[in-house]
């Protein structure tokens, strides 16, 4: 896709036409536990989402039994809050999961592309975060992964995506695993059940990240020494500016029990806001470049979504023409120009037939006289 929002990879010859009923356009993203594709909705209503299981390995038991739990605990949401989940298929030959497709880059996105927020938008983003993970607590689903990438920012707020799956069992495999590991509590780095204050530990770190514009930790390349820097809790506060210390270490308490709850850290967000914020969802309160790459994600899903509803429209009445003697309207409509065209044929025939016998009558008189 053209421009600089959506970040639409092609489709390999690796990758299936389709996942289900959904045709797929391209990739969105790729990691060592699956792919994520862009496809057009079977109904004709626009665009999905559609999350596959390992793409490139082999699908055991296991997974599919991890597989089905993120589609349960991803059914049990409310929508406002996240993609809403529209179809699903944890037995297929490759597992994959369909959802709304928003139209909007991720926190880590925006800071990768445009750089750290200052401290009024990332107060406000956590202010946004922490309703969100209210929601999702409130229905019992601990997110397990929340970092920036997990985060979408758009006009209508945050949505959460990727959660209630746990990677502990795969902390070795992939880059991404890295990532993983950087946003998860001391607890569950030293490999304890993942918690709800553990999402708030998670959210704390994500906010020195947006704040900063560089991982929480030094880049160490080993998942092992990693680890064990996450199990002490030493993130890099070095560049958080003073307005927001409180908000972030009041999330980055070692034990969970003295972390704030979601409805806690709103009120301390808001309280820490330097001037009252507008009722609603907004993007008055980001940084240019941010609000620039929000409305560039905007404008080319809904440009995307007219042409995929455009294709999907029938080009001809879809209700059978009615027969008359054998011939539907439109094939009575070509035997008239059949007719018509031959009988103006025969009349062409006949004029120059006529003109024939005319001068093979006057060259017999002439030469008869």
């Amino acid at each position: 896709m053209p421009g600089t929002g959506v970040n639409l990879g092609p489709l390999h010859r690796s990758d299936p036409a389709f996942l289900g009923p959904y045709r797929l356009l391209g990739r969105l993203a790729a990691g060592g536990m699956g792919r994520v594709y862009l496809a057009a909705r079977p109904d004709g209503g626009g665009l999905a989402a559609v999350k596959t299981l390992l793409a490139e390995g082999t699908v055991t038991e296991a997974d599919r039994v991890r597989f089905a739990r993120e589609v349960t605990v991803a059914q049990r949401v409310a929508a406002a809050h996240t993609a809403r989940v529209l179809d699903a298929d944890p037995h297929a030959a490759r597992p994959w999961l369909a959802t709304e497709y928003v139209a909007a880059p991720s926190l880590g996105e925006l800071v990768a592309r445009r750089g750290p927020a200052d401290p009024a938008a990332v107060t406000r983003i956590a202010r946004d975060c922490a309703t969100a993970l209210d929601a999702l607590h409130a229905a019992g689903v601990v997110h397990r992964d929340l970092k920036p990438q997990n985060i979408l920012l758009s006009s209508d707020g945050v949505r959460l995506i990727d959660f209630g799956i746990s990677h502990a069992t795969d902390l070795t495999r992939t880059k991404v695993t890295l990532g993983t590991i950087a946003y998860i509590a001391p607890e569950q780095a030293r490999g304890e059940p993942a918690t709800p204050a553990g999402d708030m530990y998670a959210l704390g770190v994500t906010l020195c990240t947006l704040a900063t514009g560089r991982p929480p930790y030094a880049e160490i390349g080993d998942p092992v020494r990693l680890l064990a820097l996450v199990s002490r809790g030493k993130v890099d506060l070095d560049g958080v500016p003073d307005s927001l210390l409180p908000v972030v270490r009041a999330c980055l308490e070692l034990d969970p029990a003295h972390r704030p709850g979601p409805a806690d850290l709103r009120a301390l967000a808001e309280e820490r806001a330097a001037v009252p914020w507008p009722p609603g969802p907004d993007t008055s309160h980001l940084p240019d470049g941010w609000a620039a790459l929000v409305s560039d994600y905007w404008y080319q899903g809904r440009d995307l979504e007219r042409q995929v509803r455009a294709e999907a429209r029938p080009t001809t009445d879809p209700t059978p023409a009615r027969r008359v003697a054998g011939l539907t309207p439109r094939g009575w409509k070509a035997a008239g120009t059949f007719v018509s065209s031959l009988g103006a044929l025969i009349l062409v025939g006949l004029g120059g037939l006529l003109v024939i016998i005319t001068i093979v009558a006057v060259v017999i008189a002439v030469v008869a006289g």
